[in-house]
């Protein structure tokens, strides 16, 4: 367990943990030479435990107190879940005292532990008062059932009874869940002679021990847009400042790290991880707590963990936040931030230096339209409900499929597939790296027959369509492998039919008269003969055909594959389109792209009718045009 300090610049906070713990936390000789607290300080506290009957260890971050010094105080309280706070009984509270209790309060400590300093300097009745006065502005601030303690670092008055509070409160500490994915956030790295690389920080989440290896996020690497991250392994571990084997989340940690890495490549901030971010995460949206009034598109300081950047806020709801207002807000960062779903984040402003509020971070990949949709609100306001992994992943596949490798980084936590198999509410199956409930499945192949029929009474010259182009009809932006599967099972039950190609519903099937099937034998004979497309008219007097009839045939034909409409009222056949997209495919297998000149070239067609060709492809979903050239779209469609 770790505890941060926080209070007024000289209000006693390093003397404190000196007499708690025997260390002085102000290592840097400025620090020594000032008597002020620059730089994050720490310091360890053995005791026997009640709970697990072993020695274990207490560890506590010393922050520094001047106004000057801030961000230091946040990269050291961000990382902790307990805090004090230490009062001088001599001053009372401070300036700094009230701004650091409203950070206390807006990254919802666990618990905090009052500590009034200096009694041996105070009376009893001066003490009475200060309590009195400390316990009201407590409650006003949230802290219902605050603890307060008196305490004299020069005559060890209190002391006793402030460690016995502080163990068992160690000792009640819930456990942390150490089946996530390992995170430390850096705060110091140093060369040891003899031993080479060592990175300092608090550990978040999970588990590590010695020889395993981690990924190294760096902050300016991410601001290059890089989310590739150096393999480092760990050579050796000092956890709450004892030689250890194992390091596991909230423990204070030592590492001595090997890679292909230098000391100044890593900065106060970085991440040592199990699993790395899939994406550079500029944006994101959170439920806001506002502190202060807040202005839509406001500019603000984004404190997190160890690390800090800049950036704008985007209320989603209104235009303004009120104080003590919950609202659903959207966060542009100017530089990236390593984050993962639950992370909370601090805000000031830049200018007042004041405390803005907080928040809960609920969507790393927020829409880039339609983030203010009533439907998308909904979403947010119901996910903003919920706080375990269970509970916000079965949330979430209720709406969508979700990638595993995405919920993996976005949760920090390699077990996604048995969380979602522990849903009760809905049978989820996997397909690829996609999750999705049956109740999906059942509205996405609904959904793919009223696509496909509307399709067939819009296209009544026609058997049907590839693939991809029903893919993008029925199925965009939805996960390929799943519409793939869909369709496959589709095909099975026979509910859509493939025919040479062409996907249609079962009951989208003519069949020709024995009069048809005759006329058809010598329209495909004439085909043959001069594959080319031909107009209905001019096929009608090849044929000596009546024009009309010719017409409606044609349109069964169509409907059959027998053929196909290039444009109204101009045909060719099936195994005429199969010989062109054939060479199509070999022209772009060589060179990438098709431009309209060299289809003219490989299909010895004048410019009209090839451009018609190549608009049908397009259409079909063959080939793609971009710019003044084509390239292939779906290559399974039009073979044998």
């Amino acid at each position: 367990m770790i505890i941060a300090t926080a209070g007024h610049v000289d209000h006693g906070k390093t003397h404190l943990l000196q007499a708690l713990t025997g260390i002085n936390t102000d290592r840097l000789p400025e620090e020594q030479k000032r008597g002020l607290t620059i730089d994050l300080g720490y310091a360890f506290m053995p005791y026997y435990s009640a709970q697990t009957q072993q020695q274990e260890t207490l560890g506590f971050i010393d922050v520094p107190g001047h106004e000057k010094f801030l961000s230091n105080m946040l990269a050291g309280v961000g990382t902790a879940h307990h805090a004090m706070l230490i009062v001088a009984g001599d001053e009372g509270m401070m300036a700094q005292s009230y701004e650091h209790l409203v950070i206390l309060r807006l990254l919802a400590m666990d618990s905090l532990t009052v500590v009034i300093t200096k009694s041996d300097l105070t009376t009893l009745a001066q003490q009475q008062q200060l309590e009195a006065q400390l316990t009201q502005l407590l409650f006003q601030q949230g802290f219902t059932e605050p603890k307060i303690f008196h305490c004299s670092a020069f005559t060890g008055d209190g002391i006793d009874e402030l460690k016995t509070h502080l163990i068992a409160l160690a000792d009640n500490e819930k456990q942390q869940q150490n089946d996530l994915g390992f995170r430390l956030a850096i705060d110091r790295a140093f060369h040891v002679k003899g031993a080479g690389l060592v990175v300092t920080g608090t550990a978040l989440s999970g588990n590590v021990k010695v020889g395993d290896s981690l990924s190294f996020v760096s902050h300016n690497k991410l601001k290059q847009g890089q989310t590739q991250a150096k393999n480092v392994r760990i050579k050796g571990l000092h956890a709450q400042g004892n030689t250890a084997q194992v390091a596991t989340s909230n423990q204070r940690v030592a590492m001595n790290i090997v890679g292909d890495i230098d000391k100044d490549e890593l900065s106060r901030g970085d991440w040592l991880v199990n699993i790395v971010p899939g994406v550079v995460i500029n944006r994101v949206t959170m439920t806001l707590t506002a502190n202060t009034d807040i202005r839509h598109w406001q500019a603000v300081q984004v404190f997190h963990a160890a690390a800090h950047t800049t950036g704008r806020i985007a209320l989603l709801e209104t235009d303004k936040a009120k104080a003590g207002e919950h609202v659903l807000a959207e966060i542009t960062f100017d530089s990236p931030l390593c984050l993962a779903e639950q992370d909370r984040l601090l805000l000031r402003d830049p200018a007042l230096k004041t405390n803005l509020g907080s928040g809960v971070v609920i969507d790393l990949l927020p829409p880039n339209r339609g983030k203010r949709k009533p439907e998308r609100l909904t979403y947010l306001t119901q996910r903003a409900e919920l706080d375990s992994i269970k509970d916000i992943i079965s949330f979430k596949l209720e709406n969508k499929p979700q990638s595993i490798s995405e919920l993996t980084w976005q949760h920090q936590n390699q077990h996604i597939e048995q969380i979602a198999a522990s849903n009760v509410k809905n049978d989820i199956t996997q397909y690829g790296d996609f999750l999705c409930t049956s109740a999906y499945q059942a509205q996405l192949q609904l959904h793919i027959i009223e696509k496909l029929t509307q399709y067939h009474q819009q296209e009544n010259d026609h058997i049907g369509l590839g693939k991809d182009r029903l893919y993008r009809i029925a199925a965009l932006n939805q996960p390929a492998a799943i519409f793939n599967e869909l369709l496959a099972q589709l095909l099975a039950q026979q509910s859509i039919i493939n025919t040479r190609g062409w996907l249609h519903l079962a009951s989208h099937q003519l069949q020709l008269t024995e009069l048809e099937q005759k006329s058809w034998q010598h329209i495909a004979q004439i085909m043959q003969q001069n594959p080319t497309p031909w107009w209905v008219r001019d096929l009608a007097n090849e044929c000596d055909f009546d024009e009309d009839e010719l017409r409606s045939l044609s349109y069964k034909l169509a409907q059959l594959g027998y053929i196909s409409a290039i444009v109204k009222d101009r045909y060719v056949s099936h195994d005429y389109l199969i010989s062109i997209a054939n060479r199509v495919r070999e022209h772009i297998e060589h060179h990438q792209k098709l431009e309209t000149a060299e289809f003219r070239t490989i299909s010895q067609l004048g410019r009209k009718v090839a451009i018609q060709i190549l608009e049908y492809f397009d259409k079909i979903g063959f080939t793609k045009r971009k710019f003044n050239y084509r390239e292939l779209r779906d290559e399974a469609l039009l073979k044998e």
